[in-house]
């Protein structure tokens, strides 16, 4: 599985169609904001695991406690049980003080009201979670050493030996972006290139609410396909 089997893949295709007949909404409207929100939820990840190392620790404690993979199992028992409180939790903890903002960006954007797309983002958080933490324990049983940072950051298609085991994000990201952008907020971790600028734009407070739709229409039409 790789990260775009996630949103446009049969796992994608999975939670769309899940999470439109949990919620009532249109699978093209569900579509869009899948699309957009994955990627900000591994950039908004990648940018606390390298924040510091508390924070990466925390992470990597969560997906030794919670999140190992076993989700993609039963896929139909998180969308027929969620969206809980303890989900809605995770999407917290991922976004931070930006969550709000983030559900009334994908809110405007996309026509859904903030409640449901609270919904959306609390029945996403798991998978990428335990997209993360399958990833890891593959990453363990191959004897890798690299910390969550790297193993994110590596998913997301950056770091110079990158391999092709990402799913091409990489090259995906810089056919559409044309490369990183040389304009990146100086408090924002290098997490990705492209897509990292792309994502710390979304967060720089400085972009209006045109901007930051802009930035989400990116992130759907790279991924959403």
């Amino acid at each position: 599985m790789n990260f775009t089997d996630l949103i446009s893949g049969s796992i994608g295709s999975q939670a769309t169609e899940g999470i439109s007949e949990k919620l009532g909404l249109d699978k093209n409207q569900t579509q869009w904001v899948v699309s957009a929100a994955i990627p900000l939820m591994m950039s908004a990840l990648n940018y606390n695991a390298q924040k510091s190392p508390e924070q990466a620790n925390g992470i990597q404690q969560a997906l030794a406690s919670k999140h190992n993979g076993s989700i993609f199992d039963n896929l139909g028992s998180l969308f027929s049980n969620g969206p809980t409180e303890d989900e809605d939790k995770i999407v917290n903890h991922i976004f931070g003080k930006n969550t709000e903002n983030v559900k009334q960006s994908l809110s405007e954007k996309s026509g859904i009201s903030m409640g449901k797309i609270a919904g959306i983002l609390a029945l996403l958080a798991p998978l990428v979670m335990g997209y993360l933490g399958k990833k890891k324990q593959g990453q363990d049983e191959q004897g890798g050493s690299g910390g969550i940072g790297d193993l994110i950051g590596s998913i997301l298609g950056g770091g110079a030996s990158q391999s092709g085991g990402s799913g091409g994000i990489g090259d995906l990201i810089g056919s559409v972006l044309g490369g990183g952008s040389s304009n990146a907020q100086s408090s924002q971790p290098n997490v990705s290139g492209g897509l990292g600028d792309l994502v710390g734009e979304f967060f720089n407070q400085k972009n209006d609410s045109k901007a930051k739709g802009s930035i989400l229409d990116s992130l759907a039409g790279m991924f959403g396909k």
